[in-house]
């Protein structure tokens, strides 16, 4: 029973599960019947809405004559597919007004365009019309100037044909009174043809603007046109132009002709005045008459007559007769002018004589000044020749032998500008002379003479040049080989020094004996006994002279001596400490007494040493800071550095200056003092000392940059630093 129920109840549950799957299935086709529906709905409504847009697009087209027609249409279009846009509804209506809106928009646009361009027609058309009733009224009066134009110019024309066809005028004042009348009414022709003329100019521009063909010769009314009337008003310019110059011809033509009439009156006048024995014939006393009469008193030559008895004269004639005056006039012309001739050639020979003395004279003085001239030129040539080759000297000489040819070339320049100056002289004071027909020529002479000096002055200017050049070179080279021997010179008082194990005071009493300072003289002699240095080449000895030359590397303050100080500054080897390490009494660091502790940044100068002590190198040395004199470690053990080379390069810290002596109030001479500016380095000479009273430290040192020996304050009275240790 059990059992049955149990399989009983199974069943029950596997039924009750059965059910429930089942009314699953159902809802789901029942859910997804109903999604769908919706989704074939949606789809409906989306396509009508797609189709109605797409239909919108055509109304962009609208235009006013077409709006109202396409406003219903659409309208209508809308109501009927209201039914079937659903959700879409609301949306493609706001797309209707939006598209209604802009079909509105465009066509009052439109309109507005279209009103606006019948507008500017109609102005176009007023003003053309404007243009063209101005266009017509100018070429009436165009027309009118040219009819009163063509007139006054057929008048004038005809009256310069009158004229120039008249025989009667013979005299000037005939001609002048036919001419003015003919002229006056010229003047009214042109002044009629340049109106015209003016009146085409002005208004051309206008009448052109009127649209039309302008090339037409007759309007459409008959007309002359505004073309055929400009040119026949500049051919109406042309023929009263042609006929002013007609007139003056005519006038030159009838002028010329009354001319030759009056002076063959006056020619009959002349000769019935000589004519004595009225024969129409002038005799040889009547032509010798004729000749002093006429001719300001001239007697005619017997040749001269002879010569018109033979050429003029007729065969059995006389004399000569009226018809052959004019050549008689001739030939007694020709005769004047030949006895002119001859009297200005006996006058200018005569004055060319005086000119030839007084130029020898002034030649005389250009000759001595070409003689001065020709002086300092040799000078300077000479000196042309001494300064060609300095270039190639400059690379052959040593410096000494330079600065020696440079100082006698500047003497030989100062000689030739002293003769170049003296020949100057001699052309400033040459005057131009008062003489008219020598002006010009001494003139150009003493230009010349400038000219002269001025090229010889040129020559001197480029030889200064070159010996300048020259000088400098020297003065670098010197410097460079001071710099190189001084260098050698060092390195062998440095390899003496360690070679005899001597101090730099020990050197100083080698050098100058029992003197407290030693001359270039006494450094010279001992640096020939020294052994040459490690780095000197064999076979290139630095001779005595050229030891005194290095003396300058030592003689820093320019006194010619070096002290036993400035050498031991110069010698003294300086270490610097680097970590602090402590200063004992002894070489040996056990069973001993510690100085003092020196800190890093401290200066000490070294006394002896570097001696090994076990695994310590050791070296005596006296703190610069407090003169305390100890024993102090290089190195440790472990190779810990406390001590390295330098210590003697100072470095300026803040602006300060650089005065002659150790009292800041002493030094009088302000050539000696000079600012020293932040960054500057500093050599020390004489290690830091305090003033008494001021509370400063002072230490003496040199300027790096110039070379300037002076003290410096290293440390105020307030602690201030005015430079630190390097």
């Amino acid at each position: 029973q059990q059992q049955q129920m149990q399989r009983y109840t199974q069943q029950s549950q596997q039924q009750q599960q059965q059910q429930r799957q089942q009314q699953a299935v159902a809802l789901k086709k029942q859910d997804a019947g109903r999604k769908q529906e919706e989704h074939m709905k949606r789809q409906t409504e989306a396509k009508a809405a797609s189709a109605i847009r797409k239909g919108l697009n055509k109304y962009k087209a609208v235009v006013p004559e077409t709006f109202e027609a396409m406003k219903t249409e659409l309208v209508t279009t809308l109501t009927t597919a209201m039914p079937t846009l659903g959700s879409q509804a609301a949306v493609v209506q706001a797309e209707f007004e939006k598209v209604l809106t802009a079909m509105t928009a465009k066509c009052e646009q439109m309109n507005e365009l279209r009103k606006k361009n019948e507008d500017r027609l109609k102005e176009m058309e007023r003003k053309r019309d404007e243009a063209k009733a101005t266009s017509k009224k100018l070429t009436e009066e165009l027309a009118k100037l040219v009819e009163a134009g063509e007139q006054v110019s057929k008048k004038f024309a005809e009256q310069v044909k009158v004229l120039s066809e008249k025989t009667d005028l013979t005299s000037e004042s005939s001609v002048n009174r036919a001419c003015g009348k003919v002229e006056a009414e010229g003047e009214r022709a042109n002044e009629k043809v340049m109106a015209m003329v003016e009146f085409v100019k002005t208004h051309t521009n206008a009448i052109k603007s009127v649209p039309g063909n302008h090339n037409k010769d007759k309007e459409e009314d008959g007309t002359p046109s505004f073309n055929a009337l400009q040119k026949a008003a500049y051919a109406i310019k042309a023929s009263v132009d042609k006929d002013i110059r007609a007139l003056k011809a005519a006038q030159v033509k009838f002028l010329a002709k009354a001319s030759a009439g009056d002076v063959v009156k006056k020619q009959k006048v002349i000769f019935s005045k000589y004519d004595k024995n009225r024969d129409a014939m002038l005799d040889k006393k009547e032509i010798l008459a004729f000749g002093k009469g006429e001719y300001n008193n001239f007697t005619v030559p017997e040749a001269t007559l002879d010569m018109i008895f033979t050429v003029i004269v007729e065969p059995k004639a006389k004399g000569v007769k009226f018809d052959d005056f004019t050549r008689l006039v001739a030939a007694i012309g020709v005769a004047r002018e030949r006895a002119q001739d001859l009297e200005r050639r006996a006058v200018r020979e005569e004055r060319e004589q005086e000119l030839a003395v007084d130029k020898a004279k002034i030649q005389v003085v250009i000759d001595e000044i070409l003689a001065v001239i020709k002086e300092a030129s040799t000078a300077v040539t000479e000196l042309g020749v001494q300064v060609r080759n300095l270039p190639k000297d400059a690379k052959e000489m040593k410096a000494v032998a330079m600065v020696a040819k440079a100082g006698e070339l500047e003497e030989s320049v100062k000689e030739v500008e002293a003769k170049l100056k003296a020949a100057q002289e001699h052309v400033d004071k040459f005057g131009e002379t008062d003489i008219k027909d020598l002006a010009m020529w001494a003139k150009s002479e003493k230009n010349r003479l400038h000219l002269s000096t001025k090229n010889l002055e040129s020559s001197i200017t480029r030889a200064k040049a070159t010996i300048t050049n020259f000088a400098s070179g020297a003065t670098k080279k010197d410097e460079a080989e001071v710099k190189t021997f001084g260098a050698t010179a060092m390195a062998r008082l440095r390899a003496f020094l360690a070679a005899e194990q001597a101090t730099p005071a020990e050197l100083f009493k080698k050098v100058a004996g029992y003197k407290s300072t030693f001359d270039k003289d006494m450094f010279a002699a001992f640096m020939v006994t020294t052994p040459k240095a490690e780095g000197e080449k064999e076979g290139e000895d630095i001779a005595e002279e050229d030891f005194a030359r290095a003396f300058a590397i030592l003689d820093e303050e320019k006194s010619g001596a070096v002290s036993e100080e400035t050498l031991v500054a110069m010698f003294r080897k300086v270490m610097k400490v680097v970590k602090d390490v402590a200063m004992t009494g002894s070489l040996s660091i056990k069973d001993t007494k510690s100085v003092r502790r020196l800190e890093v940044g401290e200066a000490v100068e070294v006394l002896e040493g570097p001696v090994e002590e076990g695994d310590l190198k050791r070296i005596r040395a006296k703190a610069l800071l407090d003169g305390q004199e100890g024993w102090l470690s290089v190195s440790g053990s472990a190779g810990t550095k406390f001590l390295e080379d330098g210590g003697s390069t100072f470095k300026v810290v803040k602006d300060t200056i650089l005065t002659e002596c150790f009292d800041l109030d002493a030094g009088t001479n302000k050539a000696a003092t000079r600012k020293l500016k932040a960054g500057e380095l500093l050599e020390v000479r004489t290690w830091g000392k305090k003033q008494d009273g001021s509370g400063l430290t002072r230490m003496r040192c040199k300027a790096k940059s110039d070379g300037m020996i002076g003290f410096v304050t290293t440390i105020g009275n307030t602690g201030i630093k005015f430079v630190e240790l390097v």
